[in-house]
């Protein structure tokens, strides 16, 4: 049966991690399946998530410890200005793990994959750049992405959102005011400092990672002010 005609047995919206595993998972299990995706293969984990942040992280931390390597007894190290360097390494780690979630490897698993945006025309069916496709089951795997706060002037400036910024930033910048003190705030925070930009870090609640105890709020607040 050519790809898109009579009836699959899975239709899957969002190609991000949840999205990709369901579709392999399925397909080997001998299923019909049809992936939609309408921005980027690998979703959050790969392009913004947890990929580029954590080489970004990884990177910035060794940085540091350079410049610590004098306390260890180490004479002579030197960290320099690798800002250009690693978002190049950071990037081209990306890229390198970027085929294992291609959707030429999926097509190769057996799944169907279509990019452009899904819409819903009827309970067992959906429309995809102007193709329907029909499905027993349908799994919506879209993910949420942060909220862009209301700040009054904010559409007058260029800024970066944690979706943006791995690609966007071409230069180090010497300063940067970082709102939102959960999760993803704090480590770009830590890891800009790291970078040797000043980091303003604004959180609107009462403490850092409000999810967490209070032990664990103050602990990272006191390492990100030390």
């Amino acid at each position: 049966m050519r790809k898109g005609e009579g009836t699959y047995n899975l239709v899957i919206i969002g190609a991000g991690t949840a999205g990709l595993v369901t579709a392999a998972g399925a397909v080997a299990l001998g299923a019909r399946v049809a992936l939609i995706e309408r921005h980027k293969m690998g979703g959050d984990c790969l392009n913004f998530g947890c990929v580029p942040s954590k080489a970004l992280i990884s990177s910035a931390r060794l940085l540091q410890r350079i410049r610590d390597a004098k306390k260890w007894g180490i004479e002579g190290a030197k960290a320099g200005d690798s800002f250009g360097t690693i978002f190049a390494s950071m990037r081209a780690q990306r890229a390198e793990l970027a085929p294992h979630d291609s959707v030429e490897r999926f097509e190769s698993l057996g799944v169907d994959v279509f990019l452009g945006e899904a819409s819903f025309v009827s309970p067992k069916e959906v429309v995809v750049e102007g193709q329907k496709l029909r499905a027993k089951n349908f799994v919506i795997a879209t993910g949420t992405r942060a909220a862009l706060p209301r700040i009054e002037g904010l559409g007058d400036i260029r800024y970066f959102t944690n979706e943006t910024i791995f690609d966007e930033l071409v230069e180090k910048p010497d300063a940067m005011l970082i709102l939102g003190g959960g999760p993803i705030g704090c480590e770009l925070a830590q890891a800009f400092s790291r970078l040797g930009a000043k980091i303003t870090l604004l959180q609107r609640s009462r403490r850092l990672l409000e999810k967490e105890d209070q032990p664990v709020s103050d602990f990272a607040r006191e390492r990100l002010e030390a």
